[in-house]
């Protein structure tokens, strides 16, 4: 009885395993290059630290242009709010916050792939009687969206074949 157990574990662990099943989160992350050429627009991008910290996870050294690495070329991000509900105050309370970006891949000004839009949501609840909780509160929301949008991005860089 207890070999019979160990069997059906066995082939029920290695279906699992076929099929491509992981965890959220602890897959490798492996993308097709090593060095990659990051541009985006001058001054402050606030995608740049959650980016630059998905790209080192996924072990990616970024370069200086050069005519042999990949560039990735991202656009401003652009922020959209959308009231979708109203607090009592008929005011607006809660927001779907919508942040995107387009970006292309270049390798020596041939483009690979793009552009493309790729855009995250998420709600937001801004409380009028505590604007400095609210206004951190949006930070925080956006920080999110910016996480989720370099993973997004490096989930599209995986699906490249180079």
């Amino acid at each position: 009885m207890r070999q019979l157990q160990l069997i059906a574990l066995t082939f029920c662990i290695s279906m699992v395993s076929a099929c491509g099943f992981s965890l959220r989160g602890t897959d490798s992350g492996l993308l097709p290059v090593q060095q990659l050429v990051l541009t985006h627009p001058e001054g402050r991008y606030p995608l740049r630290a959650p980016l630059l910290s998905a790209l080192r996870a996924s072990d990616v050294t970024l370069v200086d242009l050069n005519s042999t690495d990949l560039q990735l070329l991202l656009s401003p991000e652009t922020q959209e709010r959308r009231a979708v509900s109203i607090n009592s105050r008929a005011g607006a309370g809660q927001y779907e916050m919508t942040l995107s970006i387009d970006a292309e891949l270049h390798r020596g000004g041939v483009r690979l792939a793009g552009p493309e839009t790729l855009l995250v949501k998420g709600t937001f609840y801004e409380d009028t009687a505590n604007i400095s909780g609210s206004n951190r509160g949006l930070d925080l929301v956006l920080d999110d969206l910016r996480n989720e949008l370099a993973n997004q991005i490096i989930r599209r860089l995986q699906a490249v074949s180079l």
